[in-house]
């Protein structure tokens, strides 16, 4: 399991005293989980849930403090509630708002789906607990929408943008365009094209056109590998074409 560390080998546990921290009333505390900080180690976001192919996450939080020497704690679990990291250390509060944070690289041979907990607390002061979940990539889910050639000049013009769907099993794909479509292996254009997936992976999905007449050489259907380079992109590849080699880049529509 990799960690991220600052203070500890197992465990980022990272503070500072903000001037322009947000938690007005002494004895007032925040806490939440956010997919990065920015470089004030300030959360650039918050969420209540993350895949297991993020990566690197924090559970944060911040409180207002009078001035003194505390001791604080972060304890994350996961949805067995096995102790996954846990972090103590003390520090000298001037005053000013106080904040912390803990994170943790998610790591897919040991990590699990579930519903997550984490605990952060100030000793014989105060604690705060917050739940999260902790979800199975889905490439599906980051599929499913408009989609448009990012090299067109209108790219997601409403007339020849392409809008993927599966079926309730998850067995077919289909593409769909008003203005119609083309396979590399044919000038013939399809408004509606349908995908049979035959396995998967994290970022691709392999499948076979089930509308498509052409063959290779050797009689064979062409497999058409769907390559998801991030949850905004993906490309084609032809499994007659050479390794590395894949079509222009798809980007998703914002409507």
């Amino acid at each position: 399991m990799k960690i991220v560390c600052f203070l500890s080998i197992t465990l980022t546990v990272a503070f500072s005293q903000l001037s322009m921290a947000n938690v007005d009333k002494i004895g007032g505390y925040r806490i939440l989980v956010t997919s990065s900080l920015d470089g004030n180690g300030v959360p650039t976001d918050e969420i209540d849930s993350i895949q297991l192919d993020h990566k690197l996450f924090y559970v944060y939080s911040e409180w207002n403090l009078p001035a003194g020497e505390y001791r604080y704690s972060c304890i994350i679990y996961d949805g067995n509630r096995r102790v996954i990291n846990s972090q103590f250390n003390t520090f000298q509060s001037d005053g000013s708002n106080f904040n912390f944070w803990c994170s943790h690289d998610l790591d897919k041979s040991t990590d699990k789906p579930g519903d997550w907990y984490a605990e952060m607390g100030i000793e014989g002061y105060d604690s705060a607990g917050i739940y999260f979940s902790v979800t199975e990539d889905d490439i599906r889910k980051s599929l499913t929408g408009n989609w448009d050639w990012g090299n067109q000049e209108d790219s997601c013009n409403d007339e020849h943008v392409i809008n993927i769907s599966f079926d309730d099993a998850g067995t077919k794909m289909y593409h769909t365009s008003k203005s119609g479509m083309k396979l590399t292996t044919s000038d013939e254009l399809y408004e509606r094209i349908v995908y049979s997936i035959l396995s998967e992976g994290d970022k691709y999905l392999r499948t076979i056109v089930i509308n498509e007449t052409q063959k290779t050489d050797e009689g064979e259907m062409f497999l058409w590998d769907l390559i998801l380079k991030d949850d905004k992109s993906f490309c084609w590849k032809q499994s007659e074409w050479p390794e590395g080699h894949c079509t222009e880049r798809l980007v998703k529509c914002d409507k």
